[in-house]
Parts: C-alpha cells; sequence; structure tokens
C-alpha cells in the first residue's frame, strides 16, 4: 500500500481538533498542528496536550497525557501498539480508518483525564493539584521528582566530563604547539 502522509496528516488533524475546544491552538500549518492547555505547569511552562506533525519518513501523532498517566497507556489498544513510538507518538504513512477511530477514542480518553483534573483550566497549576491528578493516573509524584533530580545530576556530571575532557584537549593542542 502506498505512503500518503497529507491525507494521513489531515486525518490525525482533525481527529486532534475535534478535540481542540478551549485549548490553545499554538501552530496550524500543512505540517504541524500543535495544541497546548491554557493552564500552564507549576513550573510555569505550558501543559502540552497534543501535536500532529508531518515528517520525512511519517507522520506522528503526540499525545502528551500519556507521558504521565500510566491508565492512559494501559488503555491503548493492542492494535495500534505497533505504531507507538516512545511514550506518546504513534507513526503512520497513510491514513487508516480503524486505528483512527481507536486514536480519536484515545484522545477523548485523555481529555477527559484533563478537564476532571483541572488541567484545561487558565492559569498556574498547582503543585498539589498536579500531584493529585498524577496520582488519579496511577503515578507517584514523588518517585517521579527523584527521578527527575537523579536524571539531572546524571547529565550535569556527564556534562562535567565532557567539558573535563574537551579542557584536555584544548591544553594538550597548547602545550604541543
Amino acid at each position: 500500500m502506498p505512503r500518503d502522509f497529507p491525507a494521513a496528516f489531515a486525518a490525525l488533524r482533525d481527529i486532534l481538533k475535534r478535540h481542540a475546544a478551549g485549548l490553545i491552538v499554538v501552530a496550524d500549518t500543512p505540517t504541524d498542528f500543535t495544541l497546548t492547555s491554557p493552564a500552564e505547569a507549576p513550573n510555569g511552562k505550558p501543559l502540552w496536550f497534543g501535536c500532529v506533525l508531518l515528517k520525512k519518513s511519517a507522520v506522528t501523532y503526540h499525545l502528551f497525557p500519556l507521558y504521565f498517566n500510566p491508565k492512559l497507556q494501559a488503555a491503548i489498544p493492542a492494535e495500534l501498539l505497533p505504531r507507538k513510538q516512545g511514550k506518546t507518538c504513534f507513526n503512520f504513512q497513510r491514513p487508516d480508518p480503524n486505528l483512527f477511530t481507536q486514536l480519536d477514542t484515545l484522545t477523548k480518553l485523555a481529555r477527559e483525564g484533563f478537564e476532571r483534573h483541572g488541567l484545561l483550566n487558565p492559569g498556574t497549576v498547582s503543585q498539589e493539584q498536579f500531584a493529585t491528578a498524577l496520582r488519579a493516573a496511577g503515578e507517584d509524584p514523588e518517585a517521579l521528582a527523584k527521578l527527575r533530580k537523579s536524571k539531572g545530576e546524571a547529565a550535569a556530571k556527564k556534562r562535567a566530563a565532557t567539558i573535563k575532557k574537551k579542557t584536555a584537549i584544548v591544553n594538550r593542542n597548547r602545550t604541543a604547539r
């Protein structure tokens, strides 16, 4: 079956757009349709909801509520799993009405979760409100915070080692001259 990226993009954009009421359209181009919540995360950054991107090798459908919602992850139909890339992304090369219907249902569940926890209300979401939403989704906010901290520390350690290595190379090159 041949690729049809424009048709896949249009159909996936229509799915996301059906659930866009009250969300902010960040981008709406022939290759990018992106939605965020009017709410801001406790860190002051936008709460991303979803996007459809037309890329070189596939059309990608990102549903960001999947990232921190194990219950929503568990609701992904088995037929969609082969299309899943990472935690929030599904790849397509052509329209697939059956899979797109399932993705529409999953997007509806994601939106309902955002609504239920006040994540579509304008303004900054408090740390407590966000933690409550995470717990309701089956996630442990404290464990997530520890994981983020350890990843940050590991990244800082790696950066420091890289800088040390590059500095040694530069110093060696200066000495050799």
